[in-house]
């Protein structure tokens, strides 16, 4: 009987294990040196109350009462809602599919 290559003499699942880690040390590197200085909000011109508001009214149909244009906001909010949805459906599949090893 074969076995897997083994690269190194750790576990497999120490090595799965130290891959959230390396993310967390790679995102803590980010925050630590991100210059947090600037007060100044970008995208809220002539004193737009709110992007949610704004895409409120996109939803609603009424764009002449947002201040700001939403449209690509809302593009992207529906493309992830349905690659959210598909992502769930995968999932029940599997899940219905699974007997767990019993008869």
């Amino acid at each position: 009987m074969t076995t897997r290559p083994e690269l190194f003499d750790m576990d497999r699942r120490v090595l799965l294990g130290l891959i959230p880690l390396g993310l967390f040390v790679f995102f803590t590197a980010i925050v630590l040196t991100t210059d947090f200085s600037t007060t100044t909000i970008a995208g809220f011109p002539n004193g737009g109350l709110s992007i949610v508001e704004d895409m409120g009214y996109s939803f609603i149909g009424a764009p002449g009462l947002a201040e700001l244009p939403t449209e690509n906001f809302l593009v992207a909010l529906v493309l992830i809602a349905i690659m959210l949805d598909a992502a769930l459906d995968g999932a029940l599949m599997l899940a219905k599919r699974d007997d767990g090893g019993e008869n």
